[in-house]
């Protein structure tokens, strides 16, 4: 908001000065990012930004930050926005956020992450735009929305606009000044959605404001700052309103913080615009296709959400001592979704590690696996790993793991720490050391609900399996916490799996494809794949998919080994895939073994194959 209110009429500004202004690498097809200045009310594209407010010199911190990241697109946005009416013509923020939006809509943003630099207006400017996009359903830059720095955004008004209205018989106040009054309702809504929506969009939020007066106003107190989001703590400056947006050198507080937070939500998606990408036919050329095995990258358009799973975990895992159990058959999404937790958890400036510590030679005894958990995660959080100072003969393992994290670990973390587990259930064979560390896991959990040290720990776990290891039920970790079950999509969600590949595909073509693998998520996507880069039709797959020379082979044929080792698996298998109908299978135990595999699916008390590729595949090879 950086306005002289007694200020002749300036010159006119040249017309590139308006919209988006390319400052560095802006074209680069193979860049990791973009990153957006928006500046507020009288403010300009490049002299808002300058330490001399100069229009024409490169030696600013935007310029800095390209040096600093030449694999990244910085941009500015400047727009008219005056105080008086005799300065310029203005906008009101809703049209003004519609403006900005096809801006970035001409400009095809959306296939790069984005974080948002927004000073005073500016950053309401930012929060309109984005929530007309949600209604509007412009999916693509909320998708890639990552963050946003707030530079003195008065998020519920500026008293200084009140002094400037009353200034009024003097000069005509602008519909920008009458936006930015103190408490007006348009403001305090526009918060709360923000507020409301900002952990499901996943977006990440920095708040700096200011402290010193501007020419004895100022213009932003910290109260309106401040945007009231869960975890987000304000950072005070010692700036005011104008120099507030113009660091003098990049050892600024501003210019350090700003750098250091567009490294960490642009971190996540690194090497993933990178991936080989290939050759598209028809309508497809503006999509990028990516690997179908494991997780689904984090700003995959091939991702489908599930709604009502998130929003559970990420609010649950910001509770102190949080535990959120994931289960699933395999390749339903576990790994994905974990992912996505963990991501959401690092956006709010938690510590995360993900491990998996499930090979044969972790698992010789309790006290290697331990050692070996304990030495994984400080390697992983970037500490001397000091076993042997923690570790005591007289001391069980569990203690001793239990003072390690305790005493060391988290004693020297200042945040949460999140830890995920996934495929937990490859310790199942391992009776001793599954029994014991679960009971670690549960104490832990436990702990939390006392002692503020242990409320640090978040865990998420992920297993396939139903957990037939015998637990004491108040030594289980799998009876506790948020529990989150996933399985196949539903045909809503397979419908938007098949536009997201651009197939304009009818609903009999979608059947057709449902029918012969249902809604598993692995199957889909690979399916589509293949279709969408021409590689092979809808009607070719249909007719091969259940045969050797179908795309399933490889993942097909370990379950057919799996299944002959196995006698019962493979006798209740054949009652299944031999029925047309739902059957009830006497033993319980191989029940849930094929579903924890994916080839089954409950109804009611009884189980049906999962698909027609199943029952077409194993019915023949099992017969034999």
């Amino acid at each position: 908001m950086p306005f002289n209110i007694f200020s002749k009429p300036p010159k006119p500004e040249p017309a590139e000065m308006t919209g988006l202004i390319k400052i560095s690498g802006c074209d680069n097809p193979k860049r990791r990012g973009d990153v957006i200045f928006v500046h507020g009310l009288g403010g300009h594209a490049r002299g808002t930004w300058h330490p001399q407010e100069l229009h024409n010199d490169d030696n600013f911190w935007l310029t800095w930050l390209a040096q600093e990241r030449p694999d990244l697109g910085i941009w500015s946005f400047g727009y008219k926005a005056e105080p008086f009416e005799w300065r310029g013509s203005t906008m009101p923020l809703f049209d003004r956020a519609s403006n900005l939006q096809e801006y970035l809509e001409v400009y095809d943003f959306g296939k790069y992450p984005i974080i948002f630099i927004a000073h005073s207006m500016g950053g309401l400017l930012v929060k309109e735009m984005l929530r007309n996009a949600q209604t509007f359903q412009k999916k693509a830059v909320i998708q890639q929305t990552k963050g946003i720095v707030f530079l003195s955004t008065p998020h519920t008004g500026s008293h200084l606009a009140n002094l400037v209205d009353k200034i009024g018989i003097l000069a005509r106040t602008s519909v920008s000044v009458d936006e930015l009054k103190v408490h007006i309702p348009q403001l305090r809504q526009l918060n709360e959605w923000y507020r409301q929506n900002v952990d499901f969009l996943e977006i990440a939020t920095k708040v700096y404001f200011e402290t010193r007066p501007t020419r004895g106003f100022l213009v932003v107190d910290p109260d309106s700052a401040n945007p009231a989001i869960k975890d987000v703590q304000p950072t005070a400056t010692d700036d005011d309103h104008l120099s507030i947006t113009k660091p003098k050198s990049t050892e600024n507080l501003v210019y350090k913080g700003v750098s250091q937070f567009i490294k960490q939500q642009l971190l996540i998606n690194l090497g993933t615009v990178e991936q080989a990408t290939p050759k598209v036919k028809e309508n497809n050329s503006s999509v990028i296709f990516e690997n179908t095995d494991g997780q689904v990258p984090l700003n995959s358009p091939f991702y489908i959400e599930r709604p009502e799973v998130e929003i559970k975990c990420y609010e649950s895992i910001l509770q102190p001592g949080a535990l959120i159990r994931i289960k699933a058959p395999q390749k339903m999404g576990k790994t994905s979704l974990m992912s996505r937790i963990l991501n959401h958890s690092k956006q709010k400036g938690y510590r995360t590690v993900s491990l998996n510590l499930w090979s044969k030679e972790n698992l010789t005894d309790l006290s290697n696996f331990l050692q070996a958990f304990c030495a994984t995660l400080s390697y992983e959080l970037g500490l001397e790993e000091q076993i042997d100072k923690y570790w005591k003969g007289r001391l069980s393992s569990q203690v001793n793991c239990t003072n390690y994290l305790k005493d060391y670990l988290l004693k020297n973390l200042d945040v949460p720490l999140v830890l995920g587990l996934d495929d937990i259930d490859k310790i199942f064979p391992y009776p001793e050391i599954a029994q014991e560390f679960f009971a670690l896991l549960r104490a832990w959990h436990e702990n939390g609900k006392n002692e503020e040290i242990w409320q640090k720990l978040r865990l998420v776990i992920a297993h396939s399996q139903e957990v037939y290891v015998s637990l004491n039920v108040n030594q289980s970790p799998f009876n506790v916490g948020l529990s989150v079950e996933i399985g196949e999509f539903n045909p809503i969600q397979i419908k938007e799996l098949v536009e997201r590949h651009k197939l304009n595909w009818s609903e009999t073509q979608i059947g057709q494809l449902r029918g012969m693998i249902d809604g598993h998520p692995y199957l889909l996507r690979t399916a589509l794949y293949q279709i969408a880069t021409g590689n092979l039709t809808l009607e070719q797959f249909l007719k091969v998919a259940p045969t050797d020379e179908g795309l399933f082979r490889g993942f097909l044929h370990p379950y057919l080994s799996l299944l002959e080792e196995d006698k019962l698996l493979k006798t209740a298998l054949q009652k299944v895939i031999n029925s047309d109908i739902p059957v009830k299978l006497l033993d319980s135990v191989q029940s849930f073994k094929l579903r924890s595999l994916g080839l089954i699916e409950f109804k009611g008390n009884e189980v049906q194959c999962l698909c027609n590729l199943y029952r077409f595949y194993f019915r023949e090879r099992l017969s034999e």
